[in-house]
């Protein structure tokens, strides 16, 4: 008895979810013991992210690599913050004394990742494209050259 093509490829993208995810970790881990190491003043996790963009930017890994895992996490985000909204109603008398406190540092810090996200997409863009004009330029002036 054969197993369906769907659930063969369900399992397989499972699978490639479950390395994916593994591997960025992995560069999660990698990135907390360089910082515990050296005491950097920065996180650990931003430490791994800036490997993996290294190794995307250098070729030395392809995005192929991670992004069904890094999808796969991003559509799940919301699950990383049910912990701070049962923080939240845990604490509800402080939240209503200095709630105004917490609602403008949200506010601050997603104005803050919005326009940082901005700015990096729109550079992202710019390098991807000199990329591509750099390319297709040694391309024709190689077959110029034949």
């Amino acid at each position: 008895m054969s197993v369906p093509l769907s659930y063969s490829s369900k399992a397989n993208q499972i699978a490639r979810i479950l390395i994916q995810v593994g591997l960025l970790t992995l560069f999660w881990w990698i990135g907390s013991v360089l910082q515990q190491f050296f005491h950097a003043p920065v996180s650990g996790a931003v430490i791994g992210l800036f490997m993996v963009l290294i190794g995307l930017l250098t070729g030395i890994f392809k995005l192929e690599w991670i992004k069904t895992g890094s999808d796969f996490i991003l559509g799940e985000l919301v699950l990383f913050f049910i912990p701070c909204m049962v923080g939240l109603v845990k604490y509800k008398n402080l939240l209503v004394t200095e709630g105004w406190e917490l609602v403008l540092s949200v506010v601050i810090g997603t104005i803050c990742v919005m326009v940082i996200t901005a700015f990096s997409v729109y550079f992202g863009f710019k390098i991807e494209e000199k990329l591509k004009n750099l390319h297709r330029t040694s391309h024709h002036i190689h077959q110029a050259g034949e």
